[in-house]
């Protein structure tokens, strides 16, 4: 089968089970202290989804299946000064859902970057390694068509490295977090990774994801993010949740296991969903919970720096999924990538590596 024979029958059988996931309503949905129930996954789709991805200048990571019985792959772009010696930082990369993951690391330019940029304060050594984690298919609380799609589950929230028990039930482990350690874990074994500068960058759905990694994982310096929407709360998120520095008073607080992580969020005036006051109440939660340094940066179209969020295109804290202006003009935003700021986002995880 063809190439786009596979996305056509992809798209297709997407679009199916979208219906299908819209006749259970997002109320119906059980809550519990780790929020929504696990997002449903579709082991078939997610294969045709990465016979789509090349890794175009890179490696293909194959040898991990999650706890869900799919298979997960990832695409690595080594460097070729990078040594046991000499190891460099690592940035991990999570990809917005819906589109594939090469056009997206095109528009990001972080694969050409990786060969030139300085994110360990030493311009004579210039460059890091870049692994780029690939969701699954599966069911989000987002509108059509990106009901269901490729995309990282950030909505049950059950983030241990292993299953916890609470109120004598059993929560496993979010399928998509443990995706993301396994490949990270390989890339380190291969001892060419500078252990004080591992950062993420996230896109959109994968920005959101970013915040939640960070706010779980101590090994990771810093994140820089792109029109990522509050993780804890959008839309018709079932079970939203606020994070919380300490013990959660009951199943509408989420407690974090890091405050420590810079976090770098940049986003649009006009966004898609109307989410500009969705991310700006983010960077307050953040700040609430004890995150040392959250910062944000609002956009225009034409990249330049703002205050205030267009409040033509939404004023609801948890986003206007059908405010027009947010649907054309936002989407639009969304879809464009700030190249003019990709080395700001880089120098700020540069300034924040881990403490010795």
């Amino acid at each position: 089968m063809s190439r786009s024979s596979v996305g056509a029958a992809a798209f297709a059988a997407a679009l199916l089970l979208c219906a299908q996931s819209l006749s259970t309503p997002a109320q119906a949905q059980a809550c519990s202290a780790f929020g929504n129930t696990p997002r449903p996954h579709n082991a078939m789709m997610t294969r045709a989804g990465y016979s789509l991805v090349r890794c175009k200048g890179g490696s293909r990571l194959a040898d991990y299946t999650d706890d869900n019985g799919t298979p997960r792959q990832a695409c690595f772009y080594d460097h070729p000064d990078a040594s046991s010696a000499h190891p460099l930082p690592l940035v991990v990369f999570l990809q917005a859902s819906f589109a594939p993951l090469d056009g997206q690391l095109a528009k990001t330019g972080l694969v050409d970057h990786r060969l030139t940029a300085d994110l360990s304060g030493d311009p004579q050594r210039p460059g890091f390694l870049l692994l780029a984690p690939m969701p699954r298919f599966t069911t989000h609380f987002y509108p059509l068509p990106n009901g269901f799609s490729l995309g990282w589950d950030v909505w049950y929230r059950q983030f241990a490295a292993s299953a916890r028990e609470v109120a004598g039930l059993r929560y496993a482990p979010n399928v998509d977090f443990a995706a993301i350690d396994h490949f990270i874990d390989r890339v380190i074994r291969s001892g060419r990774v500078d252990g004080r500068r591992i950062f993420i960058v996230g896109y959109s759905n994968g920005a959101s994801m970013t915040v939640e990694y960070v706010q779980h994982r101590p090994r990771i310096a810093a994140a820089a993010t792109y029109s990522g929407p509050n993780p804890y709360a959008f839309l018709d998120d079932a079970c939203p949740q606020r994070p919380v520095a300490v013990a959660a008073a009951d199943d509408g607080e989420l407690a974090v296991t890091r405050t420590d992580a810079p976090v770098f969020l940049l986003h649009r005036d006009c966004d898609v969903y109307g989410s500009c006051p969705n991310m700006q109440a983010m960077q307050e939660q953040l700040i609430q919970s004890g995150t040392a340094d959250a910062r944000t940066q609002m956009l225009d179209r034409a990249q330049q720096p703002l205050q205030n969020c267009d409040h033509a295109c939404g004023t609801e804290v948890n986003g206007s999924a059908f405010n027009l202006k947010a649907r054309l003009t936002g989407t639009a935003g969304h879809n464009e990538w700030p190249d003019e700021w990709t080395a700001r986002m880089l120098q700020f995880l540069r300034e924040h590596p881990l403490a010795p």
